[in-house]
């Protein structure tokens, strides 16, 4: 069991590198987690929306950065 703190709803990624195994593994156990919104911003492709990222960042609960 896990305390009602630790548990984050709205996850945010903000992906660095192409094809990390690692951030891409974590993302996925964290969508089977029940209630959990778990969102990717790849920042490795043409013209990212910063902006966009910027608005992200502040609904979220988590953010990680790989």
């Amino acid at each position: 069991m896990r305390a009602s703190f630790l548990i984050m709803r709205r996850v945010l990624h903000i992906l660095t590198r192409p094809d990390d195994a690692l951030a891409r593994e974590l993302m996925a156990r964290q969508k089977n987690a029940a209630g959990t919104n778990v969102e990717a911003v790849d920042l490795t492709q043409p013209e990212p929306d910063y902006k966009a990222l910027l608005g992200k960042i502040f609904q979220a609960e988590s953010v990680e950065s790989w």
